[in-house]
């Protein structure tokens, strides 16, 4: 994997106060469990939305809307990193998209 470069996730800070508390207290619960790092594999068809998604759930554009490009972004917060791999479209016309699977090959 290329080298990590990690942002303070700062998005979290334009969610509700209570979706901000219910967050660091999972966060701290997983960190009891000295869990430090959480990755999340977002898989789907081209165009249904995927990029959108994950910008959605952090609250700040981590990663670009792109059709071809597999990518991996880390954030943090309060020492807890979230790794979030955002996968190109895998199934294309009804076939695997072999190019795909080898660029998530490359970020895991």
């Amino acid at each position: 994997m290329a080298s990590q470069v990690v942002r303070e996730w700062s998005g979290i800070q334009q969610f509700p106060g209570a979706t901000q508390a219910k967050l660091f207290e999972l966060l701290g619960k997983l960190k009891q469990e000295n869990v430090e790092s959480l990755t999340i594999l977002v898989m789907g068809k081209g165009g249904v939305g995927k990029s959108s998604t994950v910008n959605s759930v952090i609250g700040e554009r981590v990663v670009a809307v792109s059709a071809f490009q597999a990518r991996d972004d880390f954030t943090s917060r309060a020492g807890f990193t979230l790794n979030i791999i955002d996968t190109p479209g895998l199934v294309e016309g009804g076939y695997v998209n072999d190019r795909a699977i080898d660029m998530i090959k490359g970020l895991c």
